[in-house]
Order: C-alpha cells, then sequence, then structure tokens
C-alpha cells in the first residue's frame, strides 16, 4: 500500500500549472489509502479474534462433542487396586497379579506401590500376559515390561513408578497376569480383599525369577492368594473408551463380604456400561479400601494399621485425582467414621472425630480438591446398618441411636444441595427396609445384607449398581442388571416410594433436570432428592452458546470490514485514473514573440 501511494504521488514543489489541484489530489488518495490501512487492520484484527475464540469455544467442548466417538483419548485407567498395609517378606521370588482391564485397549502401562515399605525394592523383571487359568499365562502372550528402557528397576521406600508403555492389544474383561520377579528381600504392599477372591499368586521365597515361564506349577497354593502384591494401576492408550470413574470409598465399594467374593457395585456397574457400544463406554476403577475412613484419626483408634489404609482425604491425590484420564469421581465414605468415632477400636467414645460436622467437613475438602483439578464428583449416601452379634459376624459391632443420628444429619446435609457436590446419589433410600412389607427405612433390607447387616451382598451391590444413572457422566443410559432377589415396594411407605423413584431413575434416558421432593412423617431418613446434572459437562452448555454467539458477530464483523475494503480500493483505483489521464493532456504552446525588428542600414 504504500509503495502504491508513494507511486502515485506528485512532487509538491514543481512548478507544473496543475501543482495545486494535484496536491489535493494527492491528499484525497492518501486519506483513502489510511482508511484502506484501518479497514484491512480490523479485518485481520476480527478475523484472528474469531480464530482465538473458536479454538477457546473448542478446547471447552466435551471430546465426545469434537470428535468421532472412537477417537482415542490418550492414556485412562483402567484398573486399580490401592495397597492399604504392609503384608509379609518377599526374598528371591516370583509374584503373579491378576487383574481384569474393564475396556479394550493397544498399550498398557503398569503402576507399582511400595506405599508400606521403609526400605526399597527391587524387581529383576516384569512381565505382562494374558490369563489362562489361576496362575497359567496363555503361552506366547508374555511380553517384557521396561522401566526408562531397563528390565530392572529399584522402587524407593514409600514410593510408585509406572513402566514404559507396552504394545499389547487388551480385549474388553481380559484378565492380565503381571508377574514380578522380586530382587534380594523385599517388604510386600498389598490390597487386602477379599476372602474367595483369587486376585495374587506367589512363589516361596528363593524359587528365583519364574516371570518368563507362563505355566503357574511353579507357584506355591498354600500362600494366600486373596491380596493384590504391589500392583496398584494398569493404564491403556489406543482405546475407543471415553475415560474412567473412579469409585472412591470403603469396604462397601471394596466387595467385603462373607458372600461376595470380592464382588461389589462397582463390578455390576461396570456390567451395566459393558452392554453400550465400546465407544460410549467408561472404565469403573475400585479405589475402595476395607475399614477406610473419610477423616484423619488419632493412632491406634482406626484399623489403619491392620487394613483401613491412609484416610480418603489424605489419599485423594494418589489414588483418585492422580489418575490418568479420569473424568469423575463417586464417593461412598463416612459409616466407618462414625463407627469408629464412637468407639469401636478404642471402646469410647473419641469426639469430635467421627462427628457430623467433621465428616462434612472432610467431604468439603475432597470435593474442593476435586474441582480444583476441573472433574466432577458424585456423593452416594451413607447406608443403612444395624448392630451385629458374634452369632452374625466374627467380632459384633454395636450401631447405637446415637450413631445413627449422626448418619441421618450427614446424610440430610448431603441432600441439601448445600454440599458442594455435583450430584447426590441416594443409595441409602434404596438399601432401606422398605420392600415386602416392612417401612423401617434407616434399618438394612436383610435381602439385601450380610449377615453382619452393614455390608451389602451380591444382591445388594447389584441394587445400588442399577440405581446409577450412567446419563451423569455423559454416557447413554445403561440397561439395568436383573435384579437377583424379590424387593417389592411396601405399598403406602413414604421410603418405599422414594427408592422406586430412585430405582426409575438409573433407568430412564438423559432428560431435563428436575428435583423431586418427597416428605413424609413416619421416618427420619432424610427424602429429598438433589438436582442431578444430565451430563458430565452440561454446566457449560451456556458459556458455548454465549462464545458461539460472540463468534458470528465477529466473523460479520470481518465481512462488513472486507467489503468496506474492496469498495474504498476502487474508490482509489479510479481516482488514480482520473488523475493519470488528466496528466497526459498536451500542454498548450506557448505564443509566439514576433521576430527581433532590424532596422535598415544607415547610410
Amino acid at each position: 500500500m504504500r509503495a502504491n501511494l508513494f507511486a502515485s504521488g506528485r512532487r509538491l514543489d514543481t512548478a507544473h500549472p496543475r501543482q495545486e489541484k494535484d496536491h489535493s489530489s494527492i491528499v484525497g488518495t492518501h486519506k483513502t489509502s489510511r482508511r484502506v490501512h484501518r479497514t484491512h487492520g480490523l479485518a485481520h484484527f476480527a478475523l484472528g479474534l474469531a480464530a482465538v475464540l473458536g479454538w477457546s469455544v473448542g478446547s471447552f467442548i466435551p471430546a465426545s462433542a469434537t470428535s468421532s466417538p472412537s477417537a482415542p483419548l490418550g492414556w485412562q485407567t483402567t484398573w486399580t487396586s490401592p495397597t492399604d498395609l504392609a503384608n509379609g517378606l518377599a526374598d528371591n521370588s516370583t509374584i503373579r497379579d491378576i487383574a481384569t482391564v474393564a475396556v479394550a485397549g493397544n498399550a498398557v502401562r503398569l503402576t507399582f506401590s511400595n506405599l508400606w515399605s521403609s526400605t526399597a525394592t527391587t524387581f529383576a523383571d516384569v512381565t505382562v500376559g494374558v490369563q489362562q487359568s489361576g496362575a497359567n499365562v496363555v503361552p506366547g502372550s508374555l511380553v517384557p515390561v521396561t522401566f526408562s528402557g531397563s528390565r530392572l528397576v529399584t522402587i524407593g521406600p514409600h514410593a510408585r513408578v509406572t513402566s514404559d508403555p507396552v504394545a499389547m492389544r487388551v480385549t474388553a474383561g481380559e484378565s492380565l497376569a503381571v508377574s514380578i520377579a522380586v530382587s534380594g528381600p523385599a517388604t510386600v504392599s498389598v490390597h487386602y480383599c477379599c476372602y474367595g477372591h483369587d486376585d495374587s499368586y506367589a512363589t516361596s521365597n528363593g524359587v528365583g525369577n519364574l516371570s518368563a515361564v507362563p505355566a503357574g506349577t511353579g507357584f506355591n497354593t498354600q500362600i494366600p492368594s486373596w491380596y493384590m502384591r504391589w500392583l496398584s494401576v494398569i493404564s491403556i492408550a489406543g482405546s475407543p473408551a471415553q475415560g474412567t470413574i473412579v469409585a472412591f470409598g470403603d469396604s462397601i465399594t471394596d466387595g467385603f463380604g462373607y458372600t461376595n467374593n470380592g464382588y461389589s457395585w462397582v463390578n455390576a456397574l461396570q456390567s451395566r456400561i459393558n452392554l453400550l457400544p465400546a465407544s460410549a463406554r467408561m472404565s469403573v476403577v475400585n479405589e475402595g479400601i476395607s475399614g477406610n475412613t473419610l477423616t484423619v484419626f488419632p493412632p491406634r483408634s482406626t484399623y489403619e494399621s491392620s487394613s483401613g489404609g491412609v484416610p480418603g482425604v489424605t489419599r485423594l491425590q494418589q489414588d483418585a485425582l492422580s489418575l490418568p484420564g479420569v473424568r469423575a469421581i463417586v464417593m461412598l465414605l463416612g459409616t466407618n467414621d462414625i463407627w469408629f468415632g464412637a468407639g469401636g477400636v478404642t471402646g469410647h467414645p473419641i469426639p469430635p472425630y467421627g462427628g457430623a460436622a467433621r465428616i462434612e467437613a472432610g467431604m468439603v475438602q475432597v470435593i474442593t480438591a476435586t474441582h480444583a483439578q476441573g472433574l466432577k464428583i458424585y456423593g452416594v449416601t451413607l447406608l443403612p446398618r444395624a448392630t451385629s452379634t458374634a452369632a452374625d459376624h466374627d467380632e459384633p459391632e454395636n450401631w447405637t441411636p446415637a450413631e445413627q443420628s449422626i448418619m441421618n444429619a450427614v446424610n440430610s446435609w448431603m441432600l441439601s444441595g448445600n454440599s458442594g457436590f455435583d450430584g447426590v446419589i441416594n443409595l441409602g433410600a434404596v438399601m432401606g427396609d422398605v420392600y415386602n412389607g416392612g417401612c423401617q427405612p434407616t434399618e438394612p433390607f436383610a435381602a439385601y445384607f450380610n449377615p453382619d447387616h452393614l455390608h451389602p451382598n451380591v444382591a445388594g451391590e447389584t441394587v445400588m449398581a442399577d440405581a446409577i444413572s450412567t446419563t451423569l457422566f455423559g454416557m447413554p443410559q445403561a440397561p439395568q442388571v436383573p435384579q437377583l432377589v424379590t424387593a417389592t415396594p411396601t405399598p403406602g411407605c413414604a421410603g418405599a416410594i422414594l427408592a422406586s423413584q430412585i430405582l426409575a431413575a438409573g433407568r430412564q434416558p438423559a432428560t431435563t433436570t428436575t428435583t423431586t421432593t418427597t416428605t413424609t412423617t413416619t421416618t427420619t431418613i432424610p427424602t429429598t432428592t438433589t438436582t442431578r446434572p444430565t451430563g458430565l459437562f452440561a454446566g457449560r452448555a451456556r458459556t458455548h452458546a454465549a462464545l458461539a454467539l460472540i463468534i458470528l458477530v465477529v466473523l460479520g464483523l470481518a465481512g462488513f470490514a472486507l467489503v468496506r475494503r474492496r469498495a474504498l480500493r476502487r474508490r482509489s483505483e479510479r481516482r488514480r485514473a482520473m488523475q493519470r489521464a488528466n496528466n497526459r493532456r498536451p500542454t498548450p504552446p506557448s505564443p509566439r514573440r514576433p521576430p527581433p525588428r532590424t532596422d535598415p542600414p544607415s547610410h
């Protein structure tokens, strides 16, 4: 533009008769060019702003909306086992852990925990393959695992280590066998649960490295196998699944129970989700620890040293927020806080531990930390429980009216809408004795519980999973799985009506969010459900619409600026053409002077 301007200009000190006219023309052309400059700059600014806003909107839209459902989302967690205590000593032996992945993928990474050892632990070799049966591995499926390129790895005291990616195609529901050759003596960090469920196999000490041997004959069948050793997380890549839901809880989530064999609502919910198309699924990983509390207790007042693990507020980052691909957390914690605070271990109450205010404060702490990482968290109301005797349980556990009042207060606060949870799933109402003629919502429905009146059995864990709407997590509504016992809601019982409504919500497709309120005077359990979002990203829809409108306005301005620029350029070109035409007109000839007069010579 500047070159064109100077090329069309004229020097203002020439003695041309049209100097003044040319000067005005040059000034007009210069003004036009400045307008073109301004319009050109506005157009570029508008287009640039539109591009930036477009990128911003794209970054806020969930992956399912910005890409095809089958597009891989990077690494996502598909199996977990939080370590909760130290158990035994391994010395030059081999461990073979068995883990079932929830969704398919084409690469895996393994994380090992040395959390409960005060000394370093060295693995001489690690392999991963497909379980055939028991400790046997499908021949030809074993793949070596490396750590920063090395087969040998040393894990520091109370530390964790994650392997390099292993190229290995896995299918949903496939059980992997992870073999660990331990070099020298090592304290074993384990996840202790659950009887009747074979999770891990071990050789006797001194047997050496069997990690590359598919046959399981070298493993000692007399060594207990119901707890996981060292293996803590399996994440996958190249999966069509849409991320991970973390089930964060205690023994109810863990699957503890005499008849459960490790089966919990996590397994049942995953079974529902696996009925959806592969590209719509998510992994539900189990971060339950038997005996776990939400809040921090004084030493020796809980099961922390013998099971129980690290309190929820302390282990949240490591066991939930740091996991790859996490989209949401579902938390069921607090019942152990009440029982320990009432003196379950010490024999006498230890207030304020286990009080409603302390439990609620712990929940707020977890909610705040979760939201700080941009994740959703859903709370589950505490389940009904009752006193168990020696005939019901290996150790009697009292449940007093004072403890029940604390549970009622916590559940009321959760359901009030003021807790900060992104939604509350009222499973406490579903598990009450409101079926087959009963109407005591604060008492456990016997057909849903183990004999200890505390831990749900397989039927109870199944109905819990059926009451959770998968639309909360941005998935389609997954079909419910068949119930295992007959449970007919008691006619005329308000608690039964509420339980029916919650179960119905678990099978309804995603609709406009509503609030359901049921009032009763025959029970002390809160019966108000809080508003549930229809999708994981529903709260951002209004922001997306506003940003889209801004983009449309900016693009409109850009279009106007470009049209205006073209008009000004055409006007400038017409003026220059006229100026060139005027400059080519011939200059009138100067009048000739008469020839000089010559006088005749004098004679």
